[in-house]
């Protein structure tokens, strides 16, 4: 019997700002196709495609620098990245009334409305997972679920959110839990176009290991699911 085929859809700032960025700073370098895989069952769906959208925000350089780096290992695991981009925005300060520009993200619900729209009309999903709280989101769940029949809609729902719109809307929803994130990260340093990348310092968790020769606290990042790692034992 084939499979349920499975298509995931990955709010990439949602997800940062609701779960990464504070509560799990060192899952930044997460594997998503196999944080993506641990949401399905294994027996009965299988992933098909997984897509991360998000933006880069080019005038802060660094910070860039390190996005762009993890889009790029992100592709070593057939993650497919869909950009928008910022936009300035005038503000008015509440207090003082002084006007100040900001930057903020576009195109990211309309790149995920368009294509899950498009996959779902080109029947390349038998269930769509989005992974997002973003409430705009709600109208393209029924959309999708009006134009092609037969076809699910889940939301994953991201930590610290509720996502209680989209819920509504969908035909199920799943959390995120710590266990799931800590055991989908990204190799320290993956090779992407003959290229070594390294994880930014601070995106993978750090483990102690006791240096029996020294005596010494070593601190080496040491993710769970590495291949060929084994646990090491000094006694």
């Amino acid at each position: 019997m084939a499979k349920i085929r499975v298509n995931v859809y990955i709010d990439g700032f949602n997800l940062y700002h609701s779960t990464l960025q504070h509560a799990h700073p060192d899952n930044r370098w997460l594997n998503l196709f196999e944080l993506s895989k641990r949401l399905v069952s294994p027996k009965t769906e299988e992933i098909q495609t997984v897509y991360y959208f998000s933006a880069l925000a080019t005038w802060i350089p660094e910070r860039a620098k390190k996005h762009l780096l993890y889009i790029h290992a992100l592709r070593t695991v057939g993650v497919k990245d869909i950009l928008g981009k910022f936009t300035i925005r005038e503000r008015k300060c509440p207090l003082c009334a002084k006007c100040f520009q900001s930057h903020e993200e576009k195109k990211t619900d309309i790149n995920i409305a368009i294509t899950l729209l498009t996959d779902g009309i080109a029947d390349k999903f038998d269930t769509a997972l989005i992974l997002s709280g973003d409430s705009d989101l709600a109208p393209v769940i029924t959309k999708v679920k009006k134009i092609c029949p037969g076809k699910k809609v889940g939301i994953i729902v991201p930590q610290n959110q509720s996502a209680m719109n989209l819920k509504q809307h969908a035909d199920f929803f799943k959390k995120i839990q710590d266990k799931d994130l800590k055991k989908s990260l990204l190799p320290e340093q993956v090779t992407y176009n003959g290229k070594m990348i390294t994880a930014p310092v601070g995106w993978l968790p750090k483990q102690c290991l006791f240096n029996q020769d020294d005596k010494k606290c070593q601190f080496v990042i040491l993710p769970e699911t590495f291949s060929g790692i084994k646990h090491l034992n000094f006694s």
